[in-house]
């Protein structure tokens, strides 16, 4: 059997050793100038483009849009203004059953007795009655005015929620108003209260005192001045039954 002739040469479309050399080396040029176009050149390199990563050490959350001395000086106000008209608003705000009756007691109550230096929610007090009627039903009023004043004080930066637990990390020490002594009284002793109501002496003021043994200041600031107990109790008597 005749063997077949074995090919050696390359044909005239065969691709050549010296073609790959030349389109490699167009394809390095092009390359090259890409580069050039798309990146700085420094010193006869280019330069790829810097990623810049951005780093932050400030902590997730949301921001405080209230200093705490400013809130708690607007707390402060609010409160000394809220005690003043508690003979009132003690029994208003107990007695309403919807929002707008909660909105007149407050608003009856700068009629009554103006504040002055006071948080937003005293002069835009008709924005507020959502919150304020959310507040009362919450189960953290309790009747108490520096309660009301603690939620209310941080309105409209922050929530009536956030205001409040601000404010009872830092509790407020200040006195009380007088007119809020027969409600600190029926809140806190309500049998001393009772039994107070019934003396007409000085004598008989100081043995009713002396029947609780407690280191609250309003409780030793009335056993201290038996004299004037009645006069102050009498100045916070609800204005309304």
């Amino acid at each position: 059997m005749r063997n077949k002739r074995e090919i050696t040469e390359y044909s005239e479309v065969a691709f050549s050793l010296a073609d790959a050399q030349r389109l490699i080396q167009e394809l390095t040029a092009r390359l090259e100038k890409l580069e050039q176009q798309s990146s700085p050149v420094i010193d006869g390199k280019a330069q790829l483009p810097s990623v810049t990563v951005e780093t932050s050490n400030k902590k997730r959350g949301p921001r405080k849009r209230v200093p705490t001395p400013e809130l708690l000086e607007r707390r402060k106000n609010l409160n000394t203004w809220l005690e003043q008209n508690w003979p009132f608003l003690s029994v208003a705000l107990r007695k309403a059953n919807y929002s707008h009756e909660a909105l007149t007691a407050i608003n009856a109550a700068k009629e009554h007795i103006p504040g002055v230096f006071q948080p937003d929610f005293y002069r835009s007090t008709e924005k507020y009655e959502e919150p304020l009627w959310t507040f009362l039903r919450s189960g953290r009023f309790h009747g108490n005015p520096r309660n009301l004043a603690a939620a209310m004080a941080g309105l409209p930066e922050l929530s009536w929620k956030r205001s409040f637990d601000i404010c009872s990390e830092h509790p407020y020490k200040g006195g009380i108003a007088v007119q809020a002594y027969w409600d600190y009284m029926r809140r806190n002793f309500p049998d001393r209260l009772r039994e107070l109501v019934e003396v007409r002496t000085t004598e008989q003021v100081r043995l009713v005192l002396a029947r609780s043994r407690t280191k609250d200041s309003i409780y030793l600031h009335l056993k201290a001045h038996p004299d004037k107990a009645l006069e102050w109790l009498s100045r916070g008597k609800p204005s309304q039954t």
